[in-house]
């Protein structure tokens, strides 16, 4: 491994991971409502990192917006460390352009 791609790799195991927590969540969050026939009533009760905010704190809310935009822009994150270390989509340091590949 080169030292020019350590930041890609820590930062593609970082955010994957944290990709991977949210698909699990989300997929263990759909599931959950799938067998209750989607009755909002209930609560999942995931301690997650969108309790400190009130408008998200409804079961709906989580369910159709901020589980969704959280695994949205994780996986699309994630997919530009993995195609920055597949060398597809390259940044030119110092030269002050940016473009695909070469």
């Amino acid at each position: 491994m080169s030292d020019d791609r350590f930041q890609l790799w820590l930062g593609l195991c970082l955010m994957g991971s944290f990709c991977a927590y949210n698909w699990y969540w989300y997929i263990r969050l759909v599931i959950f409502y799938r067998k209750n026939g989607f009755d909002f009533s209930k609560d999942f009760e995931q301690n997650d990192y969108f309790v400190n905010y009130r408008f998200l704190e409804k079961p709906k809310a989580k369910f159709f917006f901020a589980m969704p935009f959280a695994v949205a822009v994780t996986s699309f994150i994630t997919l530009g460390f993995a195609l920055g270390l597949m060398r597809v989509i390259e940044l030119c340091m110092g030269c002050g352009r940016y473009g695909l590949g070469n």
